[in-house]
């Protein structure tokens, strides 16, 4: 019975919940085991109870010895090895991800500089510079990407000489092919005049008129061709105002419509598609005029045999756009290339200051001018201006100094 279950202190508590094995060791007469959970802790209060059957000599059962083991200890110590194990694990953890961060910092801050050092350089910083100490691979990266941006500087430098003293040579050239067609008459003309002093009074008088209305005209000449480097030297700083760019290219296609029409030549037919809905850009009225006229004015010499000029205006992005399509031969990429390039002229006669007028007056406007051309396909001029200019200034107009080099070759 479990009632008469005792133990060395007297009558065992919780005598019921050994109940179940005495009656099946009774049963039995076998030895079993069973584990006997008495707490709320099933864990930490189970034991492991072994029944013995105590048998008298007749085979009757005498009683039922009850052996346990408790597992408290055993419990104990793997809630300790999984604590311990939890403090390991999370310390290693910790470890790592302060390792990682340290590691991660040495690899993606030198590969940062680097990118940002590209970026320099890809926006023409020449002399930007890495600083990385490390003596790895990215140490390594960071020294080549150091000395590449220092050849780039030399080279560039070296470029800049090369097109200094190609722009100077230009220069030289394009003034000795200006000024040797006024001079030559000149000099014929002296020499005339040096001769009929020979001459009767009457003779001489005649060759004197003559010759001086000559000497004034090239005279004339060589101050205009000179006038045109000088005002290409000290174009006058932007006085912006709101523009109506609609009527500007009205107004400068009716300039040109005598040369339109010209007597002799093919004529030339204007197709203007104006955007009644463009906004006004702020800009200087006579210096867009004046680029405008260049720009309309280079169309017209492209096309010897007439055809249609088609003008456009339109806006974009924040832009107002400007397009001038002419008909004409067209253009090389190689000339394409150069256009805008001062001094600079694929045509036999002229200066070559156009379109460079075209491009600094653009520039100033914080715009952009490009051409799209090939041969016998005529030739697209396009100008993006800004609607509002950040850097403008109402009210103020005054001119650059003249450069102590002259302009090196852009293209746009």
């Amino acid at each position: 019975m479990a009632s008469a279950l005792t133990d060395q202190r007297g009558p065992a508590g919780q005598a019921d919940l050994f109940a179940p094995l005495i009656a099946e060791v009774q049963r039995t007469h076998r030895e079993l085991q069973k584990t006997i959970n008495s707490g709320p802790d099933r864990a930490a209060n189970s034991e492991s109870f072994d029944a013995i059957p105590l048998v008298g000599r007749q085979g009757d059962l005498l009683a039922v010895l009850l052996v346990g083991s408790s597992r408290q200890e055993l419990v104990q110590m793997l809630n300790f090895i999984r604590a311990l194990a939890s403090l390991v694990a999370g310390g290693v953890i910790l470890v790592g991800l302060v390792l990682g961060w340290w590691i991660s910092a040495r690899v993606t801050r030198p590969i940062e500089q680097l990118a940002k050092g590209a970026r320099e350089v890809a926006a023409g910083h020449w002399g930007a510079r890495v600083e990385v100490h490390s003596r790895d691979e990215i140490g390594q990266l960071a020294s080549t990407f150091n000395d590449m941006t220092r050849q780039l500087a030399e080279q560039r430098e070296r470029l800049v000489q090369t097109e200094r003293v190609a722009a100077w040579r230009e220069l030289a050239r394009r003034l000795a092919h200006e000024l040797k067609n006024p001079l030559f008459p000149l000099q014929l003309t002296v020499e005339n005049l040096q001769r009929a002093r020979e001459q009767p009074p009457e003779q001489f008088d005649e060759v004197f008129f003559e010759s001086t209305a000559t000497l004034r005209a090239e005279l004339e000449n060589l101050k205009a061709i000179i006038s045109r480097f000088s005002d290409f030297a000290k174009m006058p700083a932007p006085a912006f105002e709101l523009v109506d760019l609609n009527d500007s290219v009205r107004s400068v296609v009716k300039l040109f419509e005598p040369q339109l029409c010209a007597v002799g030549r093919p004529p030339i037919t204007p197709e203007l598609y104006l955007d009644e809905n463009l906004a006004r850009p702020q800009a200087d009225p006579i210096l867009l005029r004046r680029a405008l006229e260049n720009l309309v004015l280079n169309s017209l010499d492209a096309m010897p045999a007439g055809g249609p000029l088609t003008v456009r205006t339109s806006q974009h992005n924040g832009s107002v756009r400007l397009d001038v399509t002419d008909t004409g031969a067209g253009l090389t990429p190689e000339e394409c290339a150069r256009l805008f390039t001062p001094y600079y002229t694929s045509k036999q006669h002229g200066t070559g200051l156009g379109l460079a007028i075209v491009q600094s007056v653009v520039s100033d406007h914080g715009g952009k001018i490009a051409v799209e051309s090939a041969p016998g396909a005529g030739a697209t001029f396009r100008i993006e201006l800004p609607i509002e200019h950040p850097g403008s200034r109402q009210g103020t107009n005054h001119s650059h100094p003249m450069p102590e080099d002259p302009p090196v070759s852009s293209a746009a």
